[in-house]
């Protein structure tokens, strides 16, 4: 069974990521729940549709940044100046 071009149309906006596209399917998906003659399978076929699109046009969320700890001096691979009891005349 073929399926239908508007459902192609938004598993392809979906899956391309296309923001007028994922647009267009937002409003498709609307319109089928608003239709009075809607049966209540289909009103929540298209709510699901709907998340899936709303998640598709929704940006990613920025990954989190942790400040950075200050470094203290001297505290590389070696010790740093080593001091001696001995004084240089």
């Amino acid at each position: 069974m073929p399926s239908f071009s508007e459902v192609t149309r938004i598993e392809a906006a979906i899956k391309n990521k296309n923001s007028k596209e994922l647009e267009w399917s937002l409003w498709y998906c609307r319109m089928r729940q608003a239709v009075p003659s809607a049966l209540p399978g289909d009103v929540k076929y298209w709510r699901g549709i709907e998340v899936l699109v709303k998640d598709a046009l929704a940006p990613p969320a920025a990954a989190k940044v942790y400040p950075a700890k200050k470094k203290k001096p001297n505290r590389g691979l070696g010790l740093g100046p080593v001091e001696t009891g001995e004084k240089e005349s």
